[in-house]
């Protein structure tokens, strides 16, 4: 090798350590110029406030896929408690207990979960934790402002006129069910000899469709949770095979049946009601959803259906949480949210005018539930109108009317549903009757009118 090159590499490498030198001496500066400020920023932060610092809240690990978490609802996720931050100081001590202990539970096993002072109520907030708790404070007087919510209540609402009384209204309409290829699955089918099969989704979604068109010309925006006989739940069964099985063990189950049984659940109904709650809540925003259902009483051969001679209405609002589901985090969770958004006294009055609406148009008896019932809450002001924890109830944002008219496997209706959706009136048993969804439509319909005819502000339009 000759002297030119040896000094050539001597020369690069020379170059070369010291550009590796100037690097390190420019990263250490930059660490050292960060450090204080990155130190100054935390420094600086405000104090959380008093309520978050009062007793650490929970954050439960999110549920693994094919893990079974029995601390929440099926399917549900852990609830963010921060989230009720936005209520600290605006519900006042009366107001919320009473709300706890008339509405939303049925015995005092809130009292596992839930401690009220005189100011303030401390709440368990992760059933894994023995330690994890939210504090929210009362507000020390009544206020009748709305608190922050997404939908608007009566009293929200702008003036209307006589025509139009649903006038800014944002109304959802929710056919309970599938129907079509999935009625089997559901249970919500049945066929008497060779006539045609009787499949509660499908009525439900051609009684939806009638009420949207007549919550249209009186002013409301309205929106169906779903058009057709197909599911809003992008997931079919298959989806749900490991929580499925994960359920199955933790009920010391692994029978093929038992499974695939938890599978169809998951995908028709628990996933089903959840996929239409982020539709509701997400895209359509609205301050009212109606719950579509059509009732049944039960036969003890299911592949023999008979029919029978009661048939009776009811009306549903959010309420009425057993032991078992308020142990559940979420569950919890979203009671406490209807609590403090005030849900129950726009649901109550609205659930009012709707079951008295039906009593009208039907002349059916009201539906009872057992005498101290364990299930469910007995709301005053109508009969056929109860409190009962039902997941869409629940999960939907904002007050909601679910609606249980009729038994389909009444001789009556049964023979009704066979006339079809037609218009005008025929006779049945000697009386002129509207097609059975028809009447169901027109019975919600009546009722919505007649709440918000007789709370709004109204006026006649000056003639021209």
């Amino acid at each position: 090798m000759s002297g030119k090159i040896k000094l050539f590499i001597t020369l690069l490498i020379i170059l070369l350590l010291g550009a590796g030198g100037f690097i390190l001496v420019q990263h250490q500066q930059l660490k050292e110029t960060e450090a204080p400020h990155t130190q100054s920023a935390e420094a600086t932060k405000s104090p959380p406030p008093p309520h978050q610092r009062a007793k650490p809240s929970g954050t439960a690990i999110p549920l693994i896929p094919g893990e079974y978490d029995a601390t929440l609802a099926d399917l549900g996720t852990p609830p963010d408690w921060q989230m009720l931050d936005l209520w600290q100081d605006t519900i006042t001590h009366d107001d919320f207990l009473r709300l706890l202990t008339q509405v939303y539970t049925v015995d005092d096993s809130w009292k596992r979960y839930i401690t009220v002072h005189s100011d303030h109520a401390i709440i368990r907030t992760d059933t894994h934790k023995a330690d994890a708790y939210y504090q929210l404070n009362f507000a020390p007087l009544f206020n009748d402002s709305s608190p922050d919510r997404s939908w608007k209540s009566v009293d929200d609402l702008p003036p209307a006129n006589k025509n139009k009384p649903l006038a800014d209204l944002r109304i959802a309409i929710d056919p309970g069910h599938i129907g079509g290829q999935f009625a089997k699955m559901e249970q919500r089918w049945f066929q008497i000899g060779d006539n045609p099969p009787i499949m509660e989704g499908e009525l439900a979604l051609t009684t939806a469709k009638l009420i949207k068109r007549q919550l249209i010309r009186l002013g409301a925006k309205a929106y169906l949770a779903r058009g057709s006989n197909q599911p809003v739940n992008p997931n079919l069964p298959e989806f749900y095979r490991k929580i499925a099985e994960a359920k199955a063990r933790s009920l010391g189950k692994n029978d093929e049946a038992t499974i695939k049984r938890y599978q169809e659940r998951f995908f028709y109904l628990t996933g089903e009601i959840r996929a239409r709650a982020r539709r509701i809540n997400l895209a359509f925003r609205p301050d009212v959803v109606l719950c579509l259902h059509y009732n049944a009483e039960s036969w003890a051969d299911p592949s023999n259906p008979t029919l029978t001679t009661n048939n009776h209405y009811h009306v549903l609002v959010h309420g009425a949480l057993t032991s078992s589901e308020l142990a559940h985090d979420d569950e919890r969770f979203e009671m406490l949210t209807k609590i403090l958004q005030h849900n129950h006294d726009e649901e109550q009055q609205l659930g009012i005018a709707i079951a008295k609406s039906f009593k009208k148009a039907t002349g059916l008896p009201a539906y009872q539930y057992e005498p101290n019932s364990r299930r469910a809450r007995q709301i005053q002001g109508a009969e056929g109108l109860w409190a009962r924890n039902l997941l869409a109830n629940r999960i939907y944002e904002c007050p909601v009317i679910f609606l249980e008219p009729y038994v389909m496997n009444n001789q009556e209706v049964y023979d009704r549903v066979q006339l079809g959706n037609y218009k005008g009136t025929k006779k049945i048993n000697g009386v002129d009757r509207k097609s059975i969804q028809r009447e169901y439509a027109d019975a919600v319909v009546e009722g919505l009118k007649e709440y918000y005819l007789s709370r709004r502000i109204i006026y006649e339009p000056e003639a021209e």
